[in-house]
């Protein structure tokens, strides 16, 4: 006899707000296994939620445009605490025009600071379609429960 698992369906909690701050993107071109291949540095920003703020000291996010209209991402930032931690927020996802930006997030912080236990916890980042041209925007991050 064979038991059958149910996986139990994560659900969302909504708990930062992340403003980034993009730089120019460079341009890779075009890549011979297919797609159009880019990095947008993170140029700053800021980061509050859950009692916690700081601000956005780097990073960047490469990316893949793919001929399907969806742009693969891998995102990387640095986030100086107010209380002098710092944590790596990194992760990977999509866009879309029509879904905006979706990542999955993971965090690293030093095991003693006080951010420590942002990296036992799982994140998925939102942002809306950007319908303008500008290098900044929201990401809401929610921890998956």
């Amino acid at each position: 006899m064979t038991e059958t698992f149910t996986a139990p369906t994560p659900g969302l909690a909504p708990v930062f707000d992340m403003l980034l701050e993009r730089g120019a993107p460079l341009v890779v071109g075009d890549i011979a296994t297919g797609g159009r291949r880019s990095h947008v540095p993170v140029t700053g920003g800021t980061f509050t939620g859950l009692g916690l703020s700081g601000r956005l000291t780097g990073g960047g996010e490469t990316l893949l445009e793919r001929a399907d209209g969806v742009t693969a991402i891998e995102a990387s930032y640095y986030i100086a605490f107010t209380d002098g931690a710092v944590a790596r927020c990194f992760g990977a996802g999509y866009r879309t025009a029509e879904a905006g930006m979706r990542l999955a997030l993971l965090f690293e912080a030093a095991e003693e600071c006080s951010v420590a236990e942002l990296a036992t916890r799982a994140f998925l980042a939102e942002q809306a379609p950007d319908r303008s041209t500008g290098a900044s925007g929201i990401l809401s991050i929610s921890r998956i429960v």
